[in-house]
């Protein structure tokens, strides 16, 4: 089904298409992710362009293989896309995240090979410009094989691996080097996260 560029706002009256596949959706003003409860056929939901600020609703999407809500509002990612465990291919560009921990929550997509954070037609957000992006993504994320539109090589797999090592052990001996220079502080930082 093909609705872009309907100034919809508001998914409603889907209940009845049970059998759709395929739900195209995207430049619109919907601001939440609502009314698809029913469509548990689903493999295909492009939600680009509207105004969404919140991941929520998907849960009972779990037939979904390509999800694509790029240039909307979203922050987080949290554990809203668990459920989706058939999810190949996900385009987030465009949007407002911005942490790692947002990146690792996509660690529990196990079919999950195409992943965008940027994408020339939607932008990108702003995890892509933290030092290491993408060492860091294909370092947890190892199934990935297109990250950014870009296909990733094993060799790339492999420097991402490899540079992410030697990152964490000059991080934990600088924590080290710290701790025995600064003994009382250390033990006050302790203290404080205790509390």
């Amino acid at each position: 089904m093909w609705l872009n560029e309907n100034t919809i706002g508001k998914l409603e009256g889907l209940e009845k298409c049970t059998a759709l596949r395929s739900l195209y959706i995207s430049h619109n003003l919907i601001r939440k992710i609502e009314g698809l409860d029913t469509l548990g056929r689903l493999e295909t939901l492009w939600l680009c362009d509207n105004k969404i600020e919140v991941l929520e609703n998907l849960e009972k999407l779990q037939s979904i293989k390509q999800l694509w809500i790029a240039g909307n509002q979203i922050e987080y990612i949290k554990t809203s896309l668990d459920s989706l465990t058939n999810l190949v291919d996900l385009n987030l560009s465009g949007n407002k995240i911005r942490s790692f921990k947002e990146a690792l929550n996509l660690n529990r997509l196990p079919n999950l090979k195409i992943l965008s954070f940027y994408d020339p037609h939607f932008g990108e957000n702003p995890i892509c410009n933290l030092c290491n992006y993408q060492t860091y993504v294909l370092y947890h994320l190892r199934n990935i094989s297109k990250l950014d539109t870009l296909a990733i090589s094993e060799d790339a797999k492999a420097f991402s691996e490899s540079t992410y090592m030697r990152k964490k052990m000059y991080y934990n001996m600088r924590i080290k080097t710290m701790q025995r220079r600064y003994p009382k502080y250390y033990l006050a930082s302790q203290l404080l996260k205790s509390l």
